[in-house]
């Protein structure tokens, strides 16, 4: 076995490179919450020590990384030498990615926004026709914490606002219908898969009339299957919550 060779140390010095390329100094045209970073200095990049071990080392050690390949690596805590400070707390917003913080202050105007959105779409929508009433039986609220917001029964919806929501929030006026949805699978999806693999333009010589059959197979084949409906909120009608019923009952 040979002997042990200790890695020889260089040292490298880019201050005549740096110097070459940045000039004078980097130009940073900063905005009102932007300010150079502390951690790089507004350079972008700061230096990473990149350590590493040798199996042969005599003096190994586990978990003990001597040496380094050090160069310079992309600043973590910025980009491109500059962070932003929030407008409201004052903090820098972190992580770097972020383009909100999340301070206690940025929360609570985020839910005045949320607020706002969801009621553009209330006021939108119309209230559930009087004839299309019975084609709606599962509806979706915010206020329903049971079976992620559906129910099929005001009993439901008012048990669970009594028991989480009652003297703490304002009543809610509407809720939303669901739209029913079927399992399906497409023919024409099934085939390209299986011909894919083929020869080219397979998916060609099959017929309309083929893929029509399949088809008709498949949509007799999802009704009998077992697979039940599913319910999904949709904003194309809301329905007035019946509070009339729930004081009625309430005042017994």
């Amino acid at each position: 076995m040979s002997d042990f060779v200790k890695p020889k140390r260089q040292i490298v010095n880019p201050s005549q490179y740096i110097q070459k390329v940045v000039g004078k100094g980097l130009v940073k045209d900063l905005h009102d919450n932007e300010e150079l970073c502390k951690t790089c200095g507004g350079t972008g990049i700061v230096l990473a020590d990149n350590p590493y071990g040798l199996s042969d080392d005599p003096n190994r050690q586990i978990g003990h990384f001597p040496y380094k390949h050090q160069a310079f690596t992309l600043c973590p805590d910025c980009y491109n030498g500059v962070v932003n400070r929030c407008k409201l707390c004052g903090d820098i917003i972190r992580p770097r990615w972020s383009l909100v913080c999340n301070c206690a202050a940025q929360q609570e105007l985020d839910k005045i926004k949320q607020k706002q959105v969801e009621q553009e779409a209330w006021d939108k929508a119309e209230e559930v026709p009087e004839d299309l009433k019975e084609n709606y039986q599962f509806f979706y609220s915010d206020y329903y914490g049971w079976d992620n917001g559906y129910f099929d029964d005001w009993d439901s919806f008012f048990n669970y606002w009594s028991e989480n929501y009652e003297g703490i929030e304002e009543r809610p006026e509407y809720v939303w219908v669901t739209e029913k949805v079927d399992m399906q699978i497409d023919a024409d999806s099934i085939v390209e898969s299986a011909t894919e693999e083929l020869y080219d333009d397979a998916m060609d010589d099959v017929s309309n009339e083929a893929l029509g059959k399949l088809q008709q197979f498949l949509d007799e084949w999802c009704k009998t299957c077992g697979v039940g409906s599913a319910y999904y909120e949709s904003h194309e009608y809301k329905v007035r919550i019946p509070w009339e019923d729930y004081d009625a009952n309430n005042s017994k």
